[in-house]
């Protein structure tokens, strides 16, 4: 390659910020990590945690012998100020040209990461959705896999298996105007994060419809998207409800959903700064 040509390729060189919020569940975690350093072979790749449980000095030690840079929280903010920790450290501190939003239970197939950051890359989409297959689906579908659940919500504990190794089927092509799980395994660019803003965080803690209603603001203004067959991920399902760190769903899940009732009424599109946040959840924290 001529020496013009090669220096546009590198100018043409995105960064990418993969982030990760773990409220407990090392274990699970280590598998997430592992998996991505094992797959990704794009350039200019980083990789943040949020230490969402607060002072979990296990979990932070684990990443200092790592390397891995992250952030302690020594209070509970909740999962979508965990999001917007993600945002800031790629958008507002970070000059990161895309942000991978990744749950601390998923598993990325070989080249899922990398195919995201290409799209982004060669392609106007603006956000990039990764494509989810879960325990499940695994246990549903392949009875080889049953071993490896146990109980109704298919705990996990054998953590040197690989039963998402079983799905083999891998698909190709690009789903225009799809938004799903994105706050699984999703790609952001930095011109979504401009138009959207930041995450609501009237949602604390555990952000149900959090995802719903970033959608909507997403759709609302204009954000493009796209789903990824060539993404695909495994997901534990849920493991920071029913097995890292048995927080409260029934009561949060219902608060949560009168918010959203809430605020289908009255919307409120664009969030563009955080400096009400500490009020906002302090507030529901007392209630």
């Amino acid at each position: 390659m001529r020496r013009e040509g090669l220096q546009q390729l590198l100018l043409k060189m995105s960064k990418t910020l993969i982030a990760i919020s773990s409220y407990g569940g090392l274990p699970f975690l280590e598998i997430t990590l592992r998996e991505i350093q094992n797959t990704v072979t794009s350039e200019n790749v980083a990789l943040f945690v949020i230490v969402a449980k607060p002072n979990d000095h296990e979990m932070a030690s684990f990443l200092d012998v790592r390397g891995i840079p992250y952030k302690l929280d020594t209070e509970n903010r909740g999962f979508a100020s965990n999001i917007n920790d993600s945002y800031d450290r790629a958008f507002v501190h970070g000059d990161f040209d895309n942000l991978i939003i990744c749950g601390n239970d998923v598993v990325p197939m070989p080249g899922a990461i990398d195919a995201m950051i290409k799209t982004a890359d060669t392609t106007e989409w603006e956000m990039v959705c990764g494509s989810e297959f879960n325990s499940r689906f695994l246990y549903d579908n392949y009875p080889e896999a049953r071993k490896y659940f146990r109980g109704d919500n298919l705990l996990f504990d054998d953590f040197s298996a690989r039963p998402w190794e079983l799905h083999t089927e891998r698909r190709e092509g690009i789903e225009p105007h799809a938004r799903k799980d994105i706050r699984n395994l999703t790609l952001f660019k930095r011109s979504a994060f401009e138009k959207v803003g930041y995450a609501d965080v009237n949602y604390w803690p555990n952000a149900y419809y959090e995802d719903n209603q970033y959608c909507q603001r997403c759709d609302h203004l204009g954000v493009s998207a796209c789903g990824l067959a060539e993404a695909a991920f495994f997901h534990f399902w849920s493991r920071t409800i029913y097995q890292n760190a048995a927080r409260e769903h029934g009561t949060y899940f219902a608060r949560n959903g009168e918010y959203h009732a809430q605020w289908q009424s009255n919307p409120v599109w664009v969030i563009k700064s955080r400096e009400h946040e500490d009020e906002t959840i302090r507030k529901w924290r007392e209630k």
